[in-house]
């Protein structure tokens, strides 16, 4: 059951610290460029660097620190007092205590993990940490993070660091004796690659950094949380007031465009209109005309049973006493050229007249004599 406990409060720790820093980065891009170099210039760190026996002091940032003391522990681990000195003095000006391991101290290892494990990453690895490592989850602290994700393979590429319990509590107890509570625990990987990023091992990482930094700095992170807001929120609330009035200014033109469009709308359906009517009055002229001069060039013995204007070509059908002579007369036409039978000349018994078909062309109205 305590197991069970431990492992919830640690992935709730991993999620909310996950959160924090992706909220607390988000934030931060909203800050106009010269305060945050302002804000990046306080947050300095105090690293507490060990190396066998060795420690060494630096002060500064991730991207650039400088070592400030540096002497040998005693062989029960005792801090000499100089060194002690000025770690309690630096501390007072530092935002975080930050703890780097040395890396013989520190298993590294990179594995690749289905990506279905995910979501639960954190129990995945304390369940497996006896087939991935020589030691139990019991046995050790751990941390993470996803180096990369091969969508195409489904597969994570996860960073995995492991210290022993035994000799982190050790190194932790003898810290909290002089009142020194870090809240980064990571491995020692040299100036360049240190950052902000790195894996944290302590356990309960986040809500250590909390307690130790409110208990020590209450007021002046109450006042840097306030005057973060109004840096974010003033702006915001500026822009939105400006949206807000230039949409006002807008909405006059946006109707007037729109009448206009509406209007030109209308314009372009009557011109259509217009066109087409005058396109058919165009039309139905020409077909009068030439209806009219085929009743004057056709004898009075032929009859016309279909007259038919399709584009540039005419069909006439009928009966007549002179079919053969058709052509001959039609070739006199204003309107009509390249006339020729559709089909061979029958004879209608009934009315003792032949029934014909011609095909013609128009004539070019240029083409017209």
């Amino acid at each position: 059951m305590n197991n069970r406990l431990q492992m919830a409060t640690d992935s709730l720790i991993v999620a909310a610290q996950r959160f924090w820093q992706w909220w607390s980065q988000e934030l931060l891009g909203l800050v106009p460029e010269r305060w945050q170099e302002r804000l990046r210039r306080r947050g300095n760190q105090l690293f507490i660097v060990l190396h066998g026996d060795q420690c060494s002091l630096s002060f500064g940032s991730f991207g650039q620190r400088e070592t400030v003391a540096s002497a040998a522990l005693g062989a029960d681990g005792e801090w000499p007092p100089a060194l002690l000195e000025v770690l309690l003095g630096r501390m007072a000006k530092a935002a975080q205590v930050i703890l780097l391991l040395p890396e013989q101290q520190v298993l590294h290892k990179v594995l690749s993990l289905p990506a279905a494990t995910e979501a639960g990453l954190n129990n995945v690895l304390r369940f497996e940490m006896d087939r991935h490592t020589p030691f139990t989850s019991e046995q050790v602290y751990f941390g993470f993070r996803i180096l990369e994700r091969d969508r195409r393979h489904q597969r994570l590429q996860v960073e995995l660091l492991v210290v022993l319990r035994d000799y982190l509590d050790e190194l932790l107890g003898r810290l909290d004796g002089l009142g020194v509570h870090p809240s980064v625990v990571t491995r020692d990987e040299g100036e360049a690659r240190l950052s902000g990023k790195s894996i944290n091992l302590l356990p309960g990482g986040l809500l250590r950094s909390r307690s130790a930094g409110w208990r020590g700095n209450r007021r002046l992170q109450v006042g840097a949380a306030l005057g973060l807001v109004l840096l974010v929120g003033f702006p915001l609330l500026q822009q939105q007031q400006r949206a807000e009035r230039l949409a006002a200014e807008l909405d006059a033109p946006k109707a007037a465009a729109e009448r206009a469009a509406a209007v030109r709308a209308e314009l372009e359906r009557l011109e259509a209109g217009r066109n087409y009517l005058s396109e058919q009055q165009a039309q139905a002229g020409e077909a009068l005309r030439m209806l009219n001069e085929l009743t004057r060039l056709l004898p009075d013995s032929t009859w016309l049973s279909r007259f038919e204007l399709s584009g540039e070509r005419v069909r006439l059908e009928g009966e007549s006493a002179e079919a053969s002579a058709l052509i001959g007369l039609l070739e006199q036409s204003e309107t009509l050229q390249n006339v020729s039978y559709a089909s061979p000349i029958t004879s209608n018994p009934r009315t003792q007249k032949d029934r014909f078909s011609l095909l013609a062309e128009r004539r070019p109205l240029q083409e017209a004599p």
